[in-house]
């Protein structure tokens, strides 16, 4: 019987090392939101500010991926948590995402901004305002569920709706993105000497990926990191 010496058994480690095939990499599915002008499906095709950046990110990464169009974040979780999508952007972070997901370095960074007409009969920081203020918020997001914890007579609308009925007066006010409330004000033609945006606080867009993906493929986040440019 022949034996190996230690030399012959290293040798033989290196060859089998080099020979073991590696697992591919899955195709990483992203689910993207109506949320303007950030991301938006128009004519078929996803579209908006965000999707140059993160495709970009991810084409450095080399990693492969495709757009899933889910209109609303309540449905972009569900759809992440059954397992339909490996991840989803462009979402600021919260605890209920953080069980499911992990987040990335900001894409961008936006505010949390209250839009209140000049001419409303509220102070932003009064009592009456809280207890009998008509808010509105873009339904299904982080801001729109941070009016409700907070305790303030919020309705949860899309966003072209919200805009339409801030211009009408039909709402107090609106606790949006200041990018995102802001994209459908202007779309409008709305007279930004009529309104004042008060910033109240400074919020980062990223994209989240799902834990039960990083665990298949642990360093996609790492690299994903590595190749952002925050705007």
């Amino acid at each position: 019987m022949a034996y190996l010496n230690i030399g012959q058994w290293l040798i033989l480690l290196v060859i089998l090392n080099f020979t073991v095939p590696s697992v591919a990499q899955e195709r990483l599915r992203l689910g993207v939101p109506q949320l303007k002008p950030f991301t938006y499906l128009e004519n078929a095709s996803i579209k908006g500010t965000a999707i140059g950046p993160v495709k970009q990110a991810l084409t450095d990464s080399h990693i492969q991926y495709e757009w899933v169009f889910i209109e609303n974040y309540s449905l972009l979780l569900k759809a992440l948590r059954n397992g339909s999508i490996d991840g989803y952007f462009i979402a600021t972070q919260n605890a209920e995402r953080d069980k499911y997901a992990d987040f990335s370095k900001p894409i961008f960074i936006d505010h949390y901004s209250w839009f209140i007409l000049d001419n409303s009969p509220y102070d932003l920081s009064s009592s009456e305002f809280k207890m009998e203020g008509k808010i509105g918020a873009i339904d299904k997001t982080n801001s729109h569920r941070s009016m409700i914890r907070r305790g303030f007579q919020v309705y949860g609308k899309p966003p072209a709706v919200l805009a339409q009925q801030f211009i009408d007066g039909t709402l107090d006010a609106i606790f949006a993105s200041e990018g995102a409330f802001t994209y459908q004000l202007d779309a409008l033609n709305f007279p930004k000497e009529l309104y004042s945006v008060v910033r109240e606080s400074e919020r980062s867009f990223g994209i989240y990926i799902s834990k039960k993906y990083l665990n298949q493929f642990p360093d996609t986040l790492t690299k994903i990191n590595q190749h952002i440019k925050t705007q």
